[in-house]
């Protein structure tokens, strides 16, 4: 079961992983309550919002995520936080849509997962794109 969360959990915990914790290793720091580990990590770590949402956090690095509501900003700020990818290098922004962004299969999915339905996430020639439904 995908666990949805908000934007802003989803830039904690991103931020927190990519801290130099790593996935695995954030889910059981916040599911022991381990807040001084986390923020000796990431010293931004926001300690009362992992608290409050230690169960539902700690599923989502687990078992993958939705958004509630991912805005165009954050979509590319996750394409970085979470994949490492960053635009003009690995993808251009048109009028708020996401091209040419090469990926593997399991990535491309995950970002269906993270982004839809508010986002359809669009394979062409290889390439994937990632646009808000309201240009459809």
């Amino acid at each position: 079961m995908t666990i949805t969360i908000s934007q802003a959990e989803a830039y904690q915990i991103e931020r927190i992983a990519h801290s130099g914790l790593g996935r695995e290793q954030t889910a059981k720091l916040i599911e022991a309550g381990e807040w001084r580990a986390i923020q000796d990590s990431y010293p931004k770590a926001d300690p009362e919002m992992l608290r409050s949402q230690q169960n539902k956090l700690t599923s989502a690095l687990k078992e993958g995520y939705s958004i509630s509501f991912p805005t165009f900003n954050g979509v590319r700020n996750l394409l970085h936080l979470r994949f490492g990818l960053e635009e003009g290098k690995d993808y251009t922004v048109e009028d708020k849509t996401v091209q040419g962004l090469k990926t593997d299969e399991d990535t491309a999915a995950t970002l269906r997962t993270m982004f839809e339905p508010l986002w359809k996430i669009e394979a062409n020639n290889g390439q994937l794109s990632i646009i808000h439904i309201s240009k459809l």
